[in-house]
């Protein structure tokens, strides 16, 4: 069978384009998809931030159906199933998998070769995975709201990281789509949580989303602001979620003894931060990563929407039926929308 994917072949220029989908292998899962959100990573590629990856098949953000399975299937899902596909290889041999860091599987990326399209090809009518992929919803759950367990587990994976303690203070540094993630699940962890964000109407979401204090970073009193909300300690933990190196930097200085600096979001463009290492000795802070989801993380995230634990519901921003993806995109990169959702099966 054919199935239209979405190319991106240079920057703010998509093609639509109609493939041909292999035969299932016998434990493969053939899927339609209902909706998948557009990611900033897919943005960056839309925009022309990745110039020597083009021609690249984005959308990893998904929700679909289960239209057919392999006959060797071990997956315990069936044919009409609403499901989340984890679009990510998990060998289960390799170094890495083996030490329970899946999410960095040797074997994840795919071979290149140059002039041919490469990617998780989401933003498509139909697509085949793995069955190991595939994450069934509960009953009643939102397809559309399915398509963010993609980005809850990635947060649920930060928030996890450092070791800490109901009570904790922790600062989120931004709060776009995945800042306002991460106000979520630290509240659902017992954290006191505070939002660093210079834009207002990003700051009057992230106090409806939990946050109890917010800080425009670029006040020149942001550091005693930090100071007094958390009795002149500092914080337990920083999210980098968005700012470079002027956030990482700031965060360093707003930060209790023994406390957790965990870089969820990238740089771009890349570049050095300039860290006094006797400031990390002597209060002995931890700086870690933390980088897309592992098998568990994406579990619980399933589980969390499927449960109506975790409410994205305010951060799909719009939805945009396929294939109008030039809209969408605009839509997606404009700093007003959180996540625009591209939508399958309603086209008009």
């Amino acid at each position: 069978m054919n199935t239209r994917t979405i190319e991106f072949v240079a920057p703010r220029e998509l093609e639509i384009r109609e493939v041909h989908l292999p035969p299932l292998e016998p434990r493969q899962v053939l899927l339609k998809t209902k909706g998948c959100a557009l990611c900033t990573w897919e943005q960056r590629f839309y925009k022309g931030g990745s110039p020597d990856d083009y021609p690249f098949r984005g959308g990893h953000e998904v929700s679909a159906v289960v239209e057919e399975l392999g006959p060797d299937c071990t997956v315990d899902v069936r044919v009409g199933d609403l499901v989340a596909p984890a679009l990510k290889t998990r060998c289960g041999s390799c170094y890495y998998c083996r030490r329970g860091l899946d999410n960095q599987c040797e074997n994840d990326p795919e071979p290149r070769q140059a002039g041919e399209p490469w990617g998780p090809g989401g933003l498509s009518d139909y697509l085949i995975v793995e069955d190991y992929q595939v994450y069934r919803a509960g009953p009643g759950v939102d397809p559309d709201h399915l398509a963010l367990a993609e980005p809850v587990a990635c947060v649920i994976r930060s928030v996890t990281r450092p070791g800490l303690f109901p009570g904790d203070r922790v600062l989120v540094q931004g709060a776009g789509m995945m800042g306002q993630l991460h106000i979520l699940l630290a509240k659902k962890m017992g954290f006191r949580v505070l939002v660093s964000e210079p834009m207002p109407v990003r700051r009057d979401q992230a106090l409806k989303s939990g946050a109890e204090v917010v800080l425009d970073p670029t006040d020149n009193h942001f550091r005693e602001a930090v100071l007094d909300e958390t009795g002149g300690y500092g914080l337990n933990a920083v999210f980098f979620t968005a700012g470079g190196g002027p956030a990482i930097i700031q965060a360093l200085e707003v930060m209790a003894k023994g406390g957790w600096l965990c870089l969820y979001g990238s740089v771009h463009p890349s570049g050095e931060v300039g860290v006094d290492p006797n400031h990390v000795h002597y209060d002995e802070l931890f700086v870690t990563g933390t980088f897309s989801h592992t098998r568990e993380s994406y579990r619980e995230a399933v589980e969390l929407i499927s449960q109506g634990q975790v409410d994205v519901s305010p951060f799909i921003t719009e939805r945009v039926p396929f294939p109008k993806v030039d809209h969408g995109f605009e839509r997606a990169i404009s700093p007003d929308t959180y996540r625009v959702l591209m939508t399958f099966g309603q086209e008009h």
